[in-house]
């Protein structure tokens, strides 16, 4: 039996009463989180309203499904780019660190979609994401990320439209048959250049939703008998050849029905690149529990891995001048700098871009290579800051950032994120009930009752 026959039997055979009571809760945490960080990056990230009115002019808003924040309805598949660029628009959605992805981002919105128009109940979205989770996580660790992202390609959405295509297919109850030609197809959809990170360009936004988009596409056309390619995980020119160097197909199957990715997958505390995390919890120790101000900083070294450096350290005259969100969010001298002068780090920091203050620490801020750190990487983004002020220096290390499932959020803290991310659309009542069906998922008789509190 091959690979991808083996990843299709496993998703089509889940069901919601295998998934242990830990990962149904887990799965919730995923989706509250993920709703308040599409509410306000609607609202507030810069590319959501072109990306919107592109959307409706290509006649995107004729269907009967929710796009959060939209009064217009949308086609499914309109509905799941526009949801899935929401996602991960804010950099704050969650991440497997083995898999070096973001999962959530097209599985979440592509779910539903599907789940919306197909008049689906609770279970069967949980089972459909959980079922995802294990498609994008386990196909992104088989691809080596550290060969994946060199060779150019970012896995949230190479990885993405496979996952979200699994998620909706466990969710309308199709074969392993037809879920097979839709992973073919999936293989001629399979894309994401990390070449954004040149001019801070919204592709990766936009590639993320396309991705959930492309999956609905490949469902539908599985299952009106449209013949998708062979093996097209493991295959000769499938994707674990075409998109990487020396991977081992058989990884994807590693664990598969035992361990569900969904339960490993960590959730930022704060809406900038995962690398930037570790160093972000131990800049903040240090500040707050020495009470160190940002007038005494004389400088910081940040310690990184190799890529981590490469994503958010270098070259450091850019780092330093971020001239855009993006540019912000892969930037651990902005971050930085942010979370020592202000002991925080959160989305409304952006505006801080070009603050006097900021700048000047920035130009303080060295993103050094740390081999402590890089020992443990990709297994964990680890990281380390020594801070020096009033002639001292503060040392430390942390091999996991908080949000990590050994360091996880508690429910009320995702549900504090959640509302503080959705107040700028959404009225407390109406959060309120978002909350409580999403606490009480597993008893939701229809998943369109949950998307309709998102609709003005």
């Amino acid at each position: 039996m091959s690979v991808t026959s083996r990843l299709a039997d496993h998703v089509v055979g889940l069901s919601y009463d295998r998934i242990p009571t830990e990962v149904v809760e887990k799965t919730k945490h995923c989706l509250l989180d993920l709703l308040g960080i599409m509410v306000r990056a609607r609202f507030e990230a810069e590319s959501s309203e072109p990306v919107t009115q592109a959307v409706k002019e290509l006649g995107g808003a004729s269907g009967k499904c929710t796009a959060v924040g939209n009064k217009e309805t949308f086609t499914p598949h309109h509905a799941a780019l526009l949801n899935g660029t929401y996602a991960h628009s804010l950099d704050f959605d969650d991440t497997h660190r083995r898999g070096s992805l973001h999962p959530g981002a097209a599985i979440i919105p592509g779910a539903l979609a599907v789940a919306e128009s197909a008049g689906a109940g609770g279970k069967a979205l949980i089972t459909g994401i959980v079922a995802g989770y294990d498609v994008g996580c386990k196909m992104s660790i088989a691809a080596r990320p550290k060969v994946h992202y060199d060779r150019g390609f970012h896995p949230t959405a190479t990885t993405g439209v496979f996952s979200a295509t699994a998620a909706g297919a466990s969710i309308l109850g199709l074969t392993s048959a037809t879920l097979q030609n839709a992973f073919g197809l999936n293989g001629s959809q399979a894309a994401g250049s990390m070449q954004f990170l040149e001019n801070g360009a919204w592709n990766k936004r936009v590639h993320v939703g396309l991705a959930a988009h492309n999956a609905i596409y490949s469902l539908i056309m599985a299952q009106k008998g449209v013949l998708g390619a062979s093996h097209p995980v493991e295959g000769e020119a499938g994707f674990l050849h075409a998109y990487t160097d020396g991977a081992n197909a058989q990884d994807v199957l590693q664990g598969l029905g035992e361990q569900f990715e969904i339960y490993y997958t960590a959730l930022k505390p704060y809406p900038s690149c995962r690398f930037t995390h570790s160093p972000i919890d131990l800049i903040l120790d240090i500040v707050k529990g020495e009470n160190i101000q940002a007038g005494e900083i004389e400088e910081i070294a940040i310690g990184l891995q190799t890529k981590g450096m490469d994503i958010v350290g270098v070259p450091a005259e850019r780092k330093r001048r971020p001239q855009s969100v993006v540019d912000g969010q892969f930037s651990m001298h902005f971050t930085g700098a942010v979370a020592a002068a202000y002991r925080r780090m959160t989305w409304a920091d952006y505006d801080k871009l070009s603050d006097p203050g900021i700048v000047r620490l920035m130009d303080r801020i060295n993103v050094v290579h740390d081999p402590a750190v890089e020992a443990e990487y990709p297994d964990k983004f680890a990281g380390s800051v020594t801070l020096k002020a009033r002639g001292k220096s503060f040392h430390r290390f942390t091999d996991l950032a908080k949000g990590e499932p050994e360091k996880p959020l508690t429910w009320g803290e995702v549900v504090a994120k959640f509302n503080d991310l959705a107040a700028v659309g959404l009225d407390e009542s109406r959060r309120e009930r978002i909350v409580e069906q999403v606490a009480n998922l597993e008893k939701l008789e229809s998943v369109k009752d949950l998307m309709l509190l998102f609709r003005p």
